[in-house]
């Protein structure tokens, strides 16, 4: 029954992204053929998972949405019978009931060590840079440091500190929290430390196959959407964010951390989310987009980190990141595996027109990794080209011109593929879509002109630019410090800005004062602070 099995879900695989009438009729009765034959623990019952997902993200009626949904619930009540080899055999599957090891950030997992859908421990240390006696010897308090000299492994180390009685995990990373030192030290000491760590959940809402939101109505689909005007989608009003309740927020937060988690992916933007910058937006076609800035101890000085996950019908997507600074952002879209070859494209405007809508962005760039760069997938995919259909460019005149001449060849010659090495010469620079005509200065504009102000001016030495740059602000402007930590913080990257573009207007310096107060605690406000003083409203 298990070739069977396998047999079938090929030929679902091959059915799930055909919308006519007969296509839509076969899968029902494919999946109706599944749901006789018995499960194993292969990479088919992986596979059938990811085809599980897509048909419930584009359901063609309710018949074949509901049937997905049983064979959901099928395959998590065999799992959850099955026995621990069988869970080995699918392990980092995120099918439910199934554990995964994997290596997260020291904050990822104080966020796990709470969630009350998994027991989280530590699997092993491996390629360790930092050695724990070491580290722990900088923490302990000093009656306890002699531990640390007795050539113990870590996790002897460990064991003899806590004596059995507290959780290993959790003494780790309360030590390192512990720690005097700043976030991006304990982050590199974690780090160092090649902490991996074993998740087992403990209920089926912790799997990719029940991570998402409750939806009242899912959307039907007749079609994989893959012609429309992209420019008129980008212009297309965006609707107001849809008000969440706490309890509304807090779920799609957890949605949204594990699905990174699910995944096993870590972005800043999730990991650190400042849930007072959480935007909801629903966007029709059973699309909806979270937008989010991250914690004022983990934000940029000058740009917003703004990240996004992507839901269809509910289930998450996509995700990635903008780095918004003015009119211009830097961007990345990632598409899960299971939703490749959906509608990548409309998904891809939808983020576009998000980000464009909410802060007035003029100017989008894709960085060489998205198409290519030390990315094999990229060249294997053609991902250039993917870009290039909705209207990023080469920022290089002598790749512009490469990609011209392809385009006169992919319309010449019918089947013909543009060469791997070609689109590997395309990643040699950064691709972009401009909507004006305008120039846009970005951050490493700024950059350089503060490099120039301290080589030149301060001989390289940058703790006497940042002090006399701040007090040469702070005497311009009246202002005597930020308001905390982090608003100090921008205050000594924006005073080094004013000070390397010579910037002594009344009004403006007012701008850049409001900009430094604004900027840890909303990123929204900030980047209408930021036009106002680049465009001189």
């Amino acid at each position: 029954m298990s070739t069977s099995f396998s047999h079938h879900v090929r030929k679902l695989r091959a059915l799930v992204q055909h919308f006519d009438a007969s296509s839509n009729a076969y899968k029902l009765v494919v999946l109706q053929r599944i749901s006789v034959c018995d499960l194993m623990p292969t990479r088919s019952l992986i596979a059938y998972g990811e085809l599980l997902l897509f048909l419930q993200a584009y359901p063609p009626d309710r018949a074949l949405f509901n049937a997905a949904k049983r064979e959901r619930s099928r395959v998590s009540r065999w799992l959850a019978r099955s026995g621990n080899g069988s869970r080995k055999a699918l392990e980092n599957s995120a099918l439910p009931h199934t554990s995964s090891v994997s290596t997260f950030s020291i904050d990822q997992i104080k966020w796990l060590l709470n969630e009350r859908g998994c027991h989280i421990g530590i699997e092993r240390f491996e390629n360790t840079e930092f050695d724990l006696n070491q580290v722990l010897a900088a923490t302990l308090p000093t009656l306890e440091r002699h531990e640390t000299t007795a050539g113990s492994d870590n996790m002897e180390l460990i064991d003899s500190l806590t004596g059995g009685r507290v959780d290993p995990l959790r003494f780790l990373v309360a030590e390192l929290d512990r720690s005097s030192a700043g976030p991006l030290v304990k982050d590199l000491l974690f780090d160092g430390l090649g902490l991996y760590v074993r998740i087992t959940p403990q209920n089926r809402t912790f799997s990719k196959a029940y991570n998402a939101l409750p939806i009242p109505r899912p959307f039907f689909h007749n079609e994989i959407l893959k012609r429309f005007e992209a420019a008129t989608l980008l212009d297309e009003p965006l609707p107001s964010p849809t008000p969440l309740t706490a309890r509304e927020l807090q779920r799609t937060i957890r949605v949204v951390k594990l699905s990174m988690v699910l995944t096993d992916r870590e972005t800043d933007p999730v990991t650190y989310l400042d849930e007072r910058s959480f935007r909801y937006y629903s966007l029709g076609r059973g699309i909806s987009i979270a937008i989010y800035g991250m914690l004022p101890t983990r934000q940029l000085a000058l740009e917003s980190y703004i990240g996004y996950t992507l839901f269809k019908n509910g289930i998450p997507a996509a995700y990635g990141g903008a780095w918004v600074f003015g009119r211009r952002a830097d961007i990345g879209i990632n598409i899960f595996e299971a939703f490749r070859g959906g509608e990548s494209g409309y998904l891809l405007c939808q983020v576009l027109r998000v980000y464009r809508q909410v802060f007035k962005i003029s100017c989008f760039e894709v960085e060489p990794y998205q198409f290519g760069l030390d990315n094999p997938d990229g060249i294997a995919t053609g991902a250039f080209w993917f870009y290039h259909k909705y209207g990023f460019r080469p920022t290089d005149p002598k790749l512009l011109a490469l990609s011209e001449a392809e385009v006169k060849k992919r319309m010449a010659r019918k089947g013909y593929r543009t060469s791997a090495r070609v689109l590997e010469r395309f990643t040699q620079g950064n691709l972009v879509l401009a909507m004006d005509h305008r120039e846009h200065p970005g951050v490493y504009a700024l950059a350089g002109l503060v490099k120039e102000l301290i080589l030149t001016r301060y001989k390289g030495d940058r703790t006497r630019a940042i002090a006399e740059s701040t007090r040469n602000f702070r005497t311009r402007t009246g202002m005597r410090k930020g308001a905390n930590a982090d608003g100090e913080h921008v205050l000594q990257e924006v005073a080094l800005w004013a000070e390397a573009s010579n910037e002594k207007e009344p009004t403006r310096l007012d701008l850049m004062v409001q900009m430094i107060r604004t900027k840890p605690s909303d990123p929204y406000r900030y980047q209408q602070l930021l036009l106002r003083y680049f465009e001189g409203t």
